[in-house]
């Protein structure tokens, strides 16, 4: 073989590994279990741009009743820890929908213009209630909003954004970082009471929680994420509350590299709680 020869078979055997990459990026390595749960995936829109989502339908016997589940994952896509979580959601019995942040955020980062949260929020709940009727679910049925890394700031914004809370169970956000990209803030006169903002004028997420967050949220932090590790987190946040949780989870990195198994338990014990505090809220209710 010469020289040449081989080169361009390097070449196009890493433009294949690149494109597989690519792909698995997109979609989530996730496959049907009969009896278990039905994975499928459809294109979708997320205010104007198609994108695809990937939706489980838990078997019968099951089927976690309640709540649908929305998860974000981090600006990987389907790779590594986002593809951890939402296999073990699905493994959880929940109606289950997930989206693919580096494919939402693709046409925006390529316009380089930010959009107004109010915009994004509108998208948002168009986005879950097109995932409820694929879902087969009553238009009743709550949200609970899960998300990894870029994706916790998704959750995190749901549960501050009015038109958002009102259908909103509670938020788990894991690996929250502590401002949100690509977004624009309000107005100053038109901001909620508590929302800072950078010298980038990018919302601040943590005060955002403290100062509006009416529902339960939990957020999953490593000891040693180097953008913001727990004992930050714990600072930020204060101290634990009714309506609000840090768990802190002894792990090297932002993708929990040695506490994986200790990132999932916290998951099921915060969506655990924001159903207990869920179904202690309606029994309180007023006939």
């Amino acid at each position: 073989m010469s020289g040449y020869s081989g080169t361009r078979g390097a070449l196009l055997s890493l433009a294949a590994a690149a494109g597989l990459l690519a792909i698995t990026a997109c979609a989530p390595r996730l496959a049907s279990r009969p009896g278990v749960f039905e994975v499928s995936e459809h294109e979708t829109t997320f205010g104007k741009a198609k994108f695809h989502a990937s939706y489980v339908q838990p078997a019968g016997s099951h089927a976690h009743a309640g709540e649908m589940v929305a998860f974000f994952t981090g600006d990987a896509g389907w790779l590594g820890t986002s593809s951890q979580i939402f296999e073990h959601l699905a493994e959880g019995g929940y109606y289950l929908v997930g989206y693919n942040s580096r494919e939402i955020l693709k046409p925006i980062k390529q316009t380089g213009e930010l959009v107004s949260i109010n915009r994004m929020a509108e998208a948002t709940k168009s986005a879950f209630n097109a995932a409820r009727q694929r879902l087969g679910l009553p238009a009743s049925t709550p949200w609970i909003v899960v998300g990894f890394s870029r994706g916790a700031s998704a959750a995190a914004l749901a549960a501050v954004e009015p038109i958002l809370k009102k259908e909103l169970a509670g938020v788990v956000a894991v690996a929250l970082t502590r401002e949100s990209d690509h977004l624009r803030a309000p107005d100053p006169n038109e901001r909620p009471a508590g929302m800072e903002v950078d010298e980038k004028e990018r919302v601040q997420l943590y005060p955002a929680l403290v100062a509006a967050a009416t529902v339960p949220v939990a957020v999953i932090q490593s000891t040693n994420d180097k953008y913001v590790p727990s004992a930050q987190s714990r600072r930020l946040l204060g101290p634990d509350t009714p309506g609000r949780r840090l768990y802190e989870v002894e792990a090297r990195n932002h993708g929990f590299s040695g506490g994986e198994e200790a990132l999932l338990h916290d998951l099921d014990d915060a969506l655990g709680w924001i159903e207990q505090s869920r179904s202690a809220g309606a029994q309180e209710a007023p006939k």
